[in-house]
């Protein structure tokens, strides 16, 4: 089911919050940064399935435009943070927002598992579903 792939694709994006704390050179930082990106589009591939499975048709701009705008808000907002940790603790702390910031998300998307499932088949599974005889 689509919130079962969007719960793996997030949690690869958390983990890949990591990366960037194990560079210790610019080019290591540059690959680390590569590789934790890769989840990044599958991500936004199953949200948007998500978003195009709840949101009516009739709104489906409006829907999506609504996401656009959180992350938009939420990049805002992390770069600022960013800068924060940054200007008080030096630059390799400010990747700790973005571990921070993937833990948060893969929290909300598996707390949210139940109301992003359009059928109980996709909770519970098919077989759960059909009475025993």
């Amino acid at each position: 089911p689509l919130q079962r792939q969007l719960a793996i694709a997030v949690a690869l994006v958390a983990l890949g919050t990591l990366l960037p704390l194990t560079a210790d050179t610019v080019p290591l930082l540059a690959l680390t940064v590569f590789i934790s990106g890769v989840a990044i589009s599958p991500t936004f591939i199953t949200a948007f399935g998500l978003i195009e499975r709840h949101v009516p048709e009739a709104m489906l701009t409006e829907g999506i435009t609504w996401v656009m705008t959180g992350i938009g808000i939420g990049m805002a907002l992390g770069s600022f943070a960013a800068g924060a940790v940054v200007d008080a603790f030096g630059a390799q702390s400010g990747f700790w927002v973005s571990v921070a910031s993937g833990t948060i998300a893969l929290a909300t998307v598996l707390l949210g598992q139940r109301s992003l499932a359009t059928h109980e088949c996709e909770l519970d599974g098919c077989e759960a579903a059909i009475p025993a005889e």
